[in-house]
């Protein structure tokens, strides 16, 4: 048997990720026009330090939207950053990208 960490199959327009996810399969359809796919990743202070979160698109026609992650609104936003920047955007054909917390940031790797 394989790892059997937390899926969630993501078939919203908008969806805000939780300490229970691992991989977010992005199975959201293309319908038409260049609105994004947007996925609002928390502050990773409440997550623990090395905590993983992986998005992948599963949907093979997206067409000229794209997937865009981006930081909780609230108190702490500008604290926290994926590889520096505010939001991180995923394009082309079914692509995916690994997040790690530290504690007070994410990276991607």
């Amino acid at each position: 048997k394989g790892f059997g960490g937390g899926y969630r199959n993501v078939t919203s327009s908008h969806y805000t990720a939780s300490t229970e996810n691992y991989i977010l399969g992005i199975a959201t359809p293309f319908t038409g026009g260049t609105s994004p796919v947007r996925v609002t990743i928390p502050n990773p202070s409440l997550y623990s330090a090395g905590a993983v979160l992986v998005i992948k698109d599963e949907a093979s026609a997206r067409g000229g939207s794209s997937i865009v992650i981006t930081r909780s609104a609230g108190a702490g936003v500008a604290t926290y950053t994926f590889d520096g920047d505010s939001l991180y955007t995923l394009t082309g054909t079914m692509p995916a990208i690994s997040l790690y917390s530290n504690g007070s940031n994410w990276f991607v790797f």
